[in-house]
């Protein structure tokens, strides 16, 4: 018998199945498409590979001013498609190798949860004390009457770059792949309904995305939709004519209505109901990553797997949802953690020794603190995440301004403009403390 049977390889159910592990449990891990689940086979990896060589790719083009090559570049897709399942299957391999080594068995098939104590797998059932659902997510789809359209998960299996293309959906995976095929050299569209991109976050990030898009050639529609009429794509009031059309609308997650019902575990359209120990209403069955709705992100999914590990141990943890980092891979990066309100303290990038020297000055650093702390970061820049883990680190041990600043960082690094927000937070704290009110 099992400890605990873990249905889903992502890295929410990775984390959880080698936590458990390490704290001595015999542990099963399940799973249909691949080690890693949507993340390292259709999401992330694939995606960050690709944001790399969009990178290398406009920094040749960007070269020519700086009196290197002529500014021209050739792309085979065929080879960096290679590339990018080479990366996919190297990181697979590597989670594979982890697995055995902490002597998790692991099953590849469909799993269907019989009970808090039954896992079936191809005919074949298996016992177990505990039961972590993490099945993840798929993508949402558009129907345009007439015309074929990718999903966020078949973009990977296009066997050649379009010319063209119109992605529908301008959250974080649609300004992504937006900013990542305009790289490559397609025509690209963007149309998001909303009156900005990166819709949920503050309008000044999808204003200055969209205004480095714009800049960099992308035809970007805010507060629009796409229809099909008479045979063409509408946008809003403008016709347009792509070779390929891609939703990025978002992602529902993969569970099964009638099993959990018969289980007894409560859920919604969002996602499996879970407390703060990732426990679902259902005595032994945890739910963890995508599949319970709650962030549609790979580290905090690797956090939830953690905790549910630690509560099947019997360690009491609770998941802290605080200090999320958040980030977006455009050209440039947007990353960002904690509460983004408060007094807002903000560097640009152009004064940045580092940024300079890289020839990347587009974007800017900002900190807002409340009550003489720290409380949320917003960065806008190359490598922002990169940055970011450090204001993460801030926030969470509710460092005041001063701390960051006070703090030596090396020189020239991008990290200073985090240090440098930190210091007019701090002065402005002090012309705030300063100044006499009235009597």
């Amino acid at each position: 018998m099992y400890d605990a049977i873990v249905v889903g390889a992502g890295p929410g159910g990775y984390a959880c199945a080698i936590s458990l592990a390490k704290g001595g449990a015999k542990v099963c891990i399940i799973e249909r498409n691949g080690l890693g689940g949507t993340c390292t086979q259709r999401g992330c990896i694939p995606t960050k590979y690709l944001h790399a060589m969009g990178d290398l790719a406009r920094r040749t083009r960007a070269a020519k001013r700086h009196g290197i090559g002529d500014g021209t570049i050739s792309i085979n897709y065929d080879m960096l498609s290679a590339g990018m399942r080479g990366t996919i299957s190297r990181i697979a391999s590597g989670m594979r190798l982890q697995l055995r080594q902490h002597n998790v068995d692991t099953i590849s098939g469909e799993a269907s949860v019989i009970s808090p104590d039954i896992v079936e797998v191809d005919g074949v059932r298996y016992e177990t004390r505990n039961v972590v659902l993490a099945t993840g997510s798929r993508p949402k789809t558009v129907d345009l009457a007439g015309y074929d359209t990718l999903t966020t998960d078949s973009v990977f299996e296009l066997q050649s770059l379009p010319e063209s293309i119109l992605v529908i959906g301008g959250g974080y995976s649609g300004c992504e792949f937006a900013s990542i095929l305009n790289a490559l050299g397609c025509r690209v569209w963007l149309a998001e309904a909303q009156g900005s991109l990166l819709p949920g976050q503050p309008k000044v990030v999808g204003d200055t995305i969209e205004k480095y898009m714009k800049l960099d050639g992308i035809s970007v529609f805010t507060g629009a939709t796409a229809n099909a009429r008479d045979g063409h794509i509408m946008v809003g009031k403008d016709e347009i004519d792509p070779e390929a059309i891609l939703a990025s609308v978002g992602r529902y997650p993969a569970l099964d209505a009638d099993r959990l019902d018969m289980l007894g575990v409560e859920y919604s359209n969002r996602g499996i109901s879970v407390d703060a120990r990732m426990q679902t209403s259902a005595d032994r069955i945890y739910a963890v990553g995508d599949v319970t709705g709650v962030y549609e992100l790979a580290h905090v999914a690797t956090r939830q797997g953690e905790v549910a590990a630690h509560n099947m141990l019997g360690r009491h943890t609770q998941i802290d949802y605080t200090t999320i980092p958040y980030c977006v891979f455009t050209y440039p990066e947007v990353a960002m953690v904690g509460r983004l309100e408060g007094q807002a303290a903000t560097v640009q990038m152009v004064a940045s020794a580092k940024a300079n020297c890289m020839a990347q000055t587009r974007g800017f650093t900002r900190v807002y603190t409340r009550n003489g702390t720290l409380q949320g970061a917003l960065i806008v820049g190359a490598h922002a995440s990169e940055i970011i883990g450090e204001a993460a680190l801030a926030i969470r041990m509710g460092l005041r301004p001063q701390d960051v600043a006070d703090t030596i960082h090396a020189h020239p690094t991008l990290p200073e403009a985090l240090a440098d927000a930190a210091a007019a937070a701090a002065r402005m704290q002090e012309a705030t403390e300063s100044c006499p009110g009235p009597e």
